[in-house]
């Protein structure tokens, strides 16, 4: 594949992506004229669709084939390791955004689409599976094939990931984390560490919204000094498994 190739398959992606998801809005915003439904609602089944006709078109059309080594398993300790290193790290990059204080403008949407199962199913399970599908394995795995530098793929496949949520808030931690979960898919050769970590990241986030509603991670601990010390916790942990991986992970 030329460079020229990757990047016409990657802006066909995004648009379709795009597409599928605006084609879905407008069909619930329609039904929602005739059965009355809250905004969340009508976003949320406007995910669920717009997610799992992207997932199956990315498996029609052969940008995905689940019977490849992507979808390999991974060792069960290389997998665990995987998790505690993708939360540590998520512990600390949403501290650090909510510090800086970046508006959230999806934060009420979200808010409500934790309320209905459609968004509970959307958020926490739906989407991070299609990400990972789309953002890793498709965009990354097609730019790993015509850059000559992996963490180039990376890097671009993260910052495309992290632009197409538009959301202020979003947008540095879904770069920051997509380079993660890029990094892992590009020394595992699998995609599985990265769903497994972005499925319980998102349910988890998800229980969070239900449990404790806008609160920031300050409001929900005992003291400042609390949250400042699982900081310090979290910061080693990912220092600690990213060695351990780096050291147990072949290119």
């Amino acid at each position: 594949m030329t460079k020229r190739q990757s990047i016409l398959t990657i802006v066909k992606l995004l648009l379709f992506y795009v597409v599928y998801q605006l084609g879905f809005s407008a069909v619930c915003a329609g039904i929602a004229r005739l059965i009355p439904m809250s905004p969340g609602t009508m976003v949320s089944l406007a995910m669920v669709a717009s997610t799992i006709v992207m997932t199956w078109h990315l498996i029609r059309f052969g940008y995905v084939h689940l019977a490849d080594d992507r979808y390999k398993e991974v060792n069960p300790s290389i997998l665990g390791v995987s998790v505690v290193f993708i939360f540590s790290a998520t512990y600390v990059l949403n501290l650090l955004i909510e510090q800086a204080h970046i508006p959230d403008m999806m934060e009420d949407t979200f808010m409500d689409m934790s309320r209905n199962p459609f968004g509970i199913l959307s958020i926490g399970l739906l989407a991070p599976i299609l990400e990972e599908l789309l953002f890793r394995g498709a965009i990354q795995g097609c730019l790993q094939q015509t850059l000559k530098s992996s963490w180039a793929a990376i890097i671009m496949a993260s910052l495309i990931f992290g632009i197409v949520h538009m959301n202020p808030a979003q947008i540095p931690f879904a770069f920051l984390m997509g380079t993660i979960f890029g990094w892992l898919y590009y020394r595992t050769g699998s995609l599985l560490p990265g769903i497994v970590g972005h499925v319980l990241n998102n349910s988890i986030a998800t229980l969070n919204m239900l449990l404790y509603g806008n609160a920031t991670i300050e409001e929900q601990v005992e003291s400042p000094t609390t949250m400042w010390f699982v900081a310090l916790v979290s910061t080693i942990l990912f220092a600690v498994t990213a060695r351990w991986l780096h050291r147990a992970l072949k290119r």
